[in-house]
């Protein structure tokens, strides 16, 4: 079945604007998805850190323009649910990834498709 020319065009750009976008959202999901990987890192090794300390030993917080002595067990939990809701985020953004990774493939091949049997 063959298309009217202008019809063809317009699905054409419709197309590749999703495709453009979903190539942006990617290259901005693969930097956030590489910053919070670091933001997990940096929390593995603060814990790593602050277990080989003695319990006895209290920790200073930032709060606002002042810091807070803290029991460094308090401290410790504080950073595991940290690192836990980042790692529940990370697996949310490769989620939403591989959906970009699809969209982009998808609207990359339809336009391949279309262009093939236009030139038919």
């Amino acid at each position: 079945m063959a298309m009217a020319p202008e019809a063809l065009q317009k699905v054409l750009q419709e197309i590749e604007l999703k495709m453009i976008q979903s190539q942006m959202e990617l290259s901005a999901m693969r930097q956030q998805i590489s910053q919070k990987q670091r933001d997990i890192r940096l929390n593995e090794l603060t814990i790593k850190e602050l277990k080989e300390i003695p319990e006895t030993v209290g920790v200073w917080e930032g709060v606002g323009k002042m810091f807070m002595n803290v029991p460094l067990a308090q401290h410790l939990s504080e950073l595991e649910k940290e690192k836990k809701g980042n790692e529940d985020q990370l697996t949310a953004m490769n989620k939403k990834l591989h959906y970009l990774e699809t969209t982009y493939k998808n609207s990359k091949q339809n336009i391949d498709d279309i262009l093939g049997s236009s030139q038919r």
